[in-house]
């Protein structure tokens, strides 16, 4: 007959390490929805959570049954939460965006995997770790961008004028680095709305650029806003 007796001890184990998983996941999590990311606190927690329950469950497989690799159960998790990582990221124009947080939700639910097999340790300094790099080392590749003559360039084009991808090139052939390229059609008004992030060699060139676009044909309005 099956034994159905329960190990307490190693059941609160297993609880405290999904517990943990889900917190430190947290963290992160917040960081991203504070940035307005897709993938935000809950979909980090319930990652975290996911793998850290697989690792533990991997575990609690090998006991009952030795001959159980738990190690093969967690490693399903890294290679299976590639498809969640593809839905947040977003091809706008020529730019893609949502990287930064596929990669967060991957290193998420490697610390997941640490966390649920007992690695306290280097979950909670894993953590530390992400969280550097998304807040520090973004506020540094801020800073620099601005030191580089970073803005926005809003375009507004009629639906008869020149084609996006020909905006585009006149960017180009104007000297100006194009870092993210986006557009929204507006068909009640007619109109399409470019938004271009730019890299300028030289904030003076501003004046050039914007009597340059004002010139082409559908262009109907062009505003600049520095970063």
């Amino acid at each position: 007959m099956y034994n159905f007796s329960v190990d307490w001890l190693q059941t609160l184990s297993m609880l405290g390490r999904v517990a943990l998983a889900g917190l430190l996941a947290a963290v992160i999590g917040f960081e991203r929805e504070h940035v307005q990311r897709n993938a935000g606190m809950r979909t980090h927690i319930l990652v975290a959570i996911g793998a850290a329950l697989v690792m533990c469950s991997g575990e609690f497989l090998a006991v009952k049954y030795p001959t159980i690799d738990p190690a093969r159960i967690g490693a399903q998790v890294v290679s299976g939460i590639g498809f969640l990582c593809a839905g947040t990221i977003i091809k706008e124009g020529i730019s893609v965006r949502g990287l930064t947080t596929a990669s967060s939700l991957w290193c998420v639910s490697c610390v997941g995997l640490a966390a649920g097999c007992g690695n306290y340790i280097l979950a909670v300094a894993t953590t530390i770790l992400i969280l550097i790099v998304l807040r520090v080392l973004r506020s540094m590749a801020h800073n620099r961008r601005r030191k580089a003559n970073r803005l926005v360039l809003q375009v507004v084009l009629s639906m008869a004028g020149e084609s996006i991808v020909s905006l585009q090139k006149d960017l180009d052939r104007m000297g100006c680095v194009i870092d993210e390229f986006s557009f929204a059609i507006d068909t009640k008004n007619l109109k399409r709305h470019v938004y271009a992030h730019l890299t300028l060699p030289n904030r003076d060139d501003l004046a050039h650029l914007m009597e340059g676009l004002s010139r082409i044909d559908g262009v109907e309005s062009v505003e600049s806003v520095y970063e």
